[in-house]
């Protein structure tokens, strides 16, 4: 899933900074004129509870525990907008709640829904709201307040990668506590659709001009944005929040692009935490070293995505006795191993084991003698070191990014591993790496023979990613047959547990009987805080940034 950067600016706020001197007294004048920058200010803040009385100013008092926790970001927040595709998720999810949450294992619970009913049939579903919950502008979440949020998404061809925002035909919103969802058709997932970050969350309708056109970040979370930049954000907590209030008082957001600057910033403690896959990504060779130090704690979670390789069926890999015996060919328990030292281990499912309906194992199919003769049978015959067939060399182009996502494992690494091991069998593969920024408009246009893919990760999986990787409608899927689409619906649409759990693992064998796609690797979530942080554990997804235990000693 590709972060989409955009820029953004606002004004400060009346966020005031209180700076002690070392005799206890605070500085003459206003204490916006004396900011500096958030990294540079971190060390010298100390909040009025620890100025004047009762302190005297003595460094015998002891260490005074932080208020603020400070966080890696590796590229700027965007425009925090929940209903377009800017903004960084964690803040968003910082600021901006759901009807439904996503809890560990993928259950789900009550969010500013206190509960919901299916009406028989499965075609309209009720939420009762929460009583009480207001924007941190002061407009109550009201049903009205919802059903402006939901018609600003709902069927809109943005958000085609999962249904619900097709399926709902209209909002209604009956009395003051009460919305009601009717659906085109019965559709199951539409509950855990309601837990992804963007466009689901609630936004004040105040925080839209006349025309409609967003203006300003107010949600109902336990945070509310005090400043955002280019350089980093600030999160101030929320003291009207409605659920279990954060212990810090501020969350402060630094950008640091490069990802071992970064770690270096975590171990110099000009920050308290790094991780995850949409914050500040840590690399294998990083948490390595990290697990390492005796002031770093490093956390890791199961893995949530499998990172795959597929192919395009109009060109070469269009035979499948080619895809086959490039399944074949792939060591992937070496490649894990050689590549992400420990923090991954060989896929053979679409989705890790751990997330709802992933189905059952698939082989680990490699066998290079078999691949071999696959080819063998299928007429491709070695001439030199390179098959061929009907006198055109066997070659594979393999599309990938010129430059690694920050705190991702250099796909120039696996790409040189993949294309050693199908020059074993007589594949030849010219590596194309093209410009980040265009490496998705590629994948989505077909200029390749194979290349990455992964799933979208909890709480979109297994509905939404589904949808984007094995039907037409999606933007570059992963392979798509009549058979896929067909099997897609019968999941998605499924009425109980166990007729979708069938659909599901009718989806998997599909694609499998295909030799539609090389399951790779499950990449292990990774997570790194300062020894100085307590009570911060790996949340349920790598979307929301969960610290309302957290403190900082």
């Amino acid at each position: 899933m590709s972060r989409e950067p955009a820029g953004w600016s606002s004004r400060l706020g009346l966020w005031q900074v209180i700076v002690c001197r070392a005799d206890g007294h605070r500085p003459p004048g206003d204490p916006l004129s004396r900011l500096r920058p958030l990294a540079a200010l971190a060390a010298s803040i100390v909040l009025v509870s620890a100025c004047g009385a009762g302190t005297g100013g003595s460094a015998s008092a002891g260490p005074v525990p932080s208020t603020v926790l400070r966080i890696g970001l590796s590229e700027e927040s965007g425009a925090l907008d929940p209903h377009a595709f800017t903004g960084n998720f964690l803040l968003l999810g910082a600021i901006y709640e759901p009807l439904v949450t996503y809890t560990e294992g993928g259950k789900l619970a009550p969010g500013l829904a206190e509960s919901w009913t299916v009406a028989e049939g499965g075609k309209r579903v009720t939420f009762d709201l929460r009583d009480g919950v207001r924007f941190t502008d002061g407009t109550p979440l009201d049903s009205s307040a919802v059903k402006w949020n939901f018609e600003r998404w709902v069927g809109d061809k943005r958000f085609g990668f999962f249904r619900a925002s097709q399926i709902i035909s209209s909002v209604d919103a009956p009395d003051a506590d009460t919305v009601q969802l009717t659906l085109s058709e019965p559709y199951e997932p539409l509950l855990q659709e309601l837990s992804i970050v963007r466009p689901v969350r609630l936004l004040s309708p105040k925080s839209a001009d006349a025309a409609g056109k967003f203006q300003t970040p107010v949600g109902t979370g336990p945070w509310k944005l005090v400043s955002n930049s280019a350089g980093g954000a600030t999160l101030a907590r929320n003291d009207d929040y409605w659920g279990t209030k954060p212990k810090l008082e501020r969350l402060e957001f630094k950008v640091i692009p490069d990802s071992q600057a970064r770690v270096d910033a975590l171990a110099s403690k000009e920050i308290d935490l790094v991780g995850g896959s949409y914050l500040a990504p840590i690399t294998p060779v990083e948490a390595k070293a990290l697990s390492e130090r005796a002031d770093i704690k490093l956390l890791t979670g199961a893995p949530d995505v499998s990172i795959m390789l597929g192919f395009n069926p109009k060109g070469p890999a269009g035979d499948r006795a080619v895809r086959e015996a490039v399944r074949q060919a792939i060591d992937t328990t070496s490649l894990t191993k050689a590549l992400f030292m420990g923090y991954a281990e060989p896929a053979r499912r679409v989705f890790p084991p751990e997330v709802p309906d992933s189905g059952t194992d698939l082989p680990l199919y490699f066998d290079q003698a078999a691949a071999r003769s696959t080819l063998e049978a299928a007429g491709y015959t070695l001439d030199g070191t390179t098959r061929v067939k009907n006198g055109k060399p066997l070659s594979l182009k393999l599309l990938i990014p010129a430059s690694p996502a920050e705190g991702q494992l250099d796909p120039r690494s696996t790409a040189a591993a993949i294309a050693a091991a199908l020059k074993e069998v007589g594949i030849a593969v010219e590596i194309a790496p093209v410009d980040a920024a265009a490496y998705y408009d590629e994948r989505a246009e077909g200029t390749y023979d194979i290349t990455f893919f992964e799933g979208l990760g909890a709480p979109y999986d297994p509905s939404g990613s589904v949808v984007s990787m094995f039907t037409s409608g999606a933007r570059g899927p992963l392979w798509v047959t009549p058979a896929t689409e067909a099997a897609v619906d019968r999941a998605v649409y499924a009425r109980d547990a166990a007729a979708r759990a069938t659909a599901y693992q009718e989806l998997y064998d599909t694609v499998a009987a295909d030799a539609g796609f090389v399951p790779l690797a499950y990449r292990t979530r990774l997570w790194a805080v300062r020894d100085a942080v307590k009570g911060f554990a790996v949340p349920p997804t790598d979307l929301d940034l969960e610290v309302a235990g957290v403190t900082v000693e």
